[in-house]
Order: C-alpha cells, then sequence, then structure tokens
C-alpha cells in the first residue's frame, strides 16, 4: 500500500488537527479573488481532502463545486459536515480525472502534487487537469517551497515533540532527500510511553523552473506566482509556491513556439 493511501486517515487527523477556520477563510479570499471566475462557474477542487476549501467555495452560492479526493475517511467527514447543495463530493485518483472540457478553474491547494514515485506519474496529473479544463480555464497550484521546507523545517525543526495529553505524545520528524529531492515527514503517535503506529508522507519537491516546464510542455501558460496567500511575491524565503497558469489550445501553443523562434 503506498503512503498516500494509508496516511490521510483519522489516527492523521487526530494527529494534526483540522486547519482554522480562519486560515480556511483566508485562504478561500485568495482563491476567489485569483481565479475570479464568473457566477456559476465551474470548480474542481483535487484531492480536496475533508472538504473546507470545498464548502467555502461553494457557500458563497456564486461556484458549482466538485471535490475529488482518494480518501474515503475524508470524504466520509466532507460529506457529514461540509456538503452544501452546490457541491459534489467524487472518490477519485487524480492520475484519471473523470471529467473533459469541463471545468472552469481547477485548484490544487496543501501540496496535493508530487506524491508519485516517477515523475511522469506526476506529470500525468498536470495532463489529466489540462483535459478536465475548458479551454482558456485556470489552474491555481499551492505547493511547499522546498528551499524553505529544508532551511525551516530541516535545519530547524529536524525532530519536535507534541504533547497531546498526559498519556499522549506526537513526535514529528522532518527529513530532505536530497538525491531525489523528496520531503519526508514522519508523525510517531505515543500513548503511556508506547508506540502505536507511525505514519507519514514523502513528496516529490518541485523547483519553479521544473514546474514551470512541466505546465508550459503541457499547454499551460504561467500567468502569475506568488509566495504566499497574502499575496507576496515568491523568493527563496517564501513559504509556499502558488502558481496561476492558463489553459491553452494547441494551436494557441503552437504559435507561440513560432513566435519565440522568430524572435
Amino acid at each position: 500500500m503506498k503512503w498516500y493511501e494509508r496516511f490521510y486517515q483519522q489516527d492523521f487527523m487526530e494527529a494534526v488537527g483540522f486547519a482554522s477556520a480562519e486560515q480556511t477563510g483566508k485562504e478561500v479570499h485568495f482563491v476567489k479573488e485569483t481565479l475570479n471566475c464568473p457566477k456559476n462557474a465551474k470548480i474542481l477542487d483535487l484531492c480536496c481532502g475533508y472538504g473546507r476549501h470545498t464548502y467555502l467555495l461553494a457557500k458563497s452560492g456564486d461556484y458549482h463545486i466538485t471535490g475529488l479526493d482518494l480518501s474515503d475517511h475524508y470524504l466520509d467527514i466532507a460529506r457529514t459536515k461540509y456538503s452544501h447543495p452546490q457541491v459534489t463530493y467524487v472518490k477519485g485518483d487524480m492520475r484519471n480525472i473523470p471529467y473533459e472540457n469541463y471545468f472552469d478553474a481547477v485548484i490544487n491547494l496543501f501540496t496535493s502534487f508530487g506524491f508519485f514515485d516517477r515523475d511522469e506519474e506526476n506529470e500525468t496529473v498536470i495532463k489529466q487537469v489540462y483535459k478536465a479544463l475548458k479551454p482558456g480555464g485556470l489552474l491555481l497550484l499551492d505547493y511547499e517551497n522546498k528551499f524553505y521546507f529544508v532551511y525551516h523545517d530541516v535545519s530547524r525543526r529536524e525532530r519536535y515533540w507534541e504533547k497531546v495529553s498526559d498519556d499522549k505524545y506526537l513526535l514529528f520528524e522532518n527529513e530532505f532527500d536530497a538525491e531525489n529531492e523528496r520531503e519526508i515527514f514522519k508523525v510517531h503517535i505515543l500513548e503511556k510511553g508506547i508506540l502505536k503506529e507511525t505514519s507519514g508522507y514523502n513528496i516529490r519537491l518541485y523547483s519553479f523552473p521544473e514546474i514551470k516546464k512541466m505546465l508550459t510542455g503541457n499547454h499551460f501558460e504561467i500567468m502569475q506566482t506568488w509566495g504566499d496567500y497574502q499575496g507576496n511575491p515568491y523568493s527563496v524565503r517564501s513559504k509556499r509556491l502558488i502558481i496561476l497558469a492558463r489553459k491553452l489550445i494547441r494551436e494557441q501553443h503552437l504559435a507561440g513556439d513560432l513566435d519565440a523562434e522568430q524572435r
């Protein structure tokens, strides 16, 4: 079983908890302002998790939102706690999105990209997003800045403890596999001094030039980048790498290539 098939379960949720309503609200505000989609636009929340962004986007009544995720546990929470008449939750793998030329925008938030062992598999996700979007549709990708992760999380917080209760503690570990450029995160759950469970994730952290090459090679145009949800510029020190890209029709992509060659 792959890490992403076992990680997003109840014990992990108990370990890390839910994001605050304030944090989610700020993120959704940024998403809405950035996408600037028309009323009744169709938006796919790819790897929607338990639906915190999905629900707030739909709550305004402006959009029809589809939340797609692989985790049955997350989807159970979403359907119970974050249901809405304008939200549809679907179980699915991001390497096989069951829509074509359907969405006005796709959002992929909170480092839900780079899960797979091979670069070709990760690029398949980009190809599937292209397929699912209408011509001119937008992709908003929110991703971990690997430079920040190495500098902040690995160098400064390689191992740290958190107390849940008198009997329960969590040990967190951050590691960077430099040869394969992968973020390795582990959380150990201990109860009464006994290790109950260890879980974690192993994500390929791409640089901006690598993601840009992947996007432009699959008929996307990079429109803008940011380093956080406050709209600050992307840099080595920024916590996030947020990218807004637009789906080009293939003729536009070819015309762009010809213009570049002529220049």
